[in-house]
């Protein structure tokens, strides 16, 4: 089989000689952004401005946690295949629940969420058939960038609806499905000429 771009965070060292507390840190830090979301969407249900500037304050400390823990994972070799799974779904977690959240209050309107949403689960669908291929494609920058924006994107909107924060979250859509797309079509490059394998009939 020729080789194929792995995904960077699975090229991690195996973190030997790294503390113990290190080399559960990023573990820790992701489900740090996995149970701070009932926090977040119960104080966006106060619908208040000092509880929303409060669960904009809360999101961006997620979106810093997110870079934190792979940067403790490169640098320690502390990742695992767990962690790297957990980090993954924890991310769309966080992000999923705040779009509904906001759907729910009026602030965006039904497609916005469809756009962030739907990505995920096509690119997690997608990955998950390449992996039962034997195909890892890496995310590559745009999809790091993709992170980044949603982030700054969605936390600026829960602090003040104002034009730029629409301009923001909308830039973020951009870059939602831009690198979504670029996954797919990066993915389709490597599967081309494969042959199709035997699909189960559905449950």
């Amino acid at each position: 089989m020729t080789p194929l771009q792995a995904d960077e965070s699975s090229q991690l060292p195996t973190g030997r000689g790294a503390p113990q507390w290190i080399a559960g840190l990023p573990n820790l830090l992701t489900g740090f952004r996995v149970l701070v979301i009932p926090l977040v969407i119960g104080l966006l249900l106060w619908d208040g401005q000092a509880s929303n500037q409060a669960a904009a304050c809360v999101f961006i400390v997620a979106g810093i946690t997110d870079v934190l823990d792979g940067l403790i994972a490169r640098r320690y070799g502390s990742g695992s295949q767990l962690g790297i799974f957990f980090d993954l779904v924890g991310d769309k977690l966080v992000v999923a629940a705040l779009v509904i959240t906001m759907v729910e209050l009026g602030w965006i309107p039904g497609w916005i969420a469809v756009g962030f949403i739907g990505r995920e689960i096509f690119v997690m669908g997608m990955r998950a058939y390449a992996g039962a291929q034997g195909v890892t494609v890496s995310a590559g920058q745009l999809g790091k960038m993709k992170m980044m924006w949603q982030y700054i994107g969605l936390a600026a909107l829960i602090w003040d609806r104002v034009p730029l924060t629409w301009a923001l979250v909308m830039f973020a859509l951009v870059m939602t499905v831009a690198s979504g797309l670029h996954y797919v079509f990066s993915v389709s490059r490597e599967l081309r000429g494969r042959p199709a394998p035997d699909v189960p009939d559905p449950v």
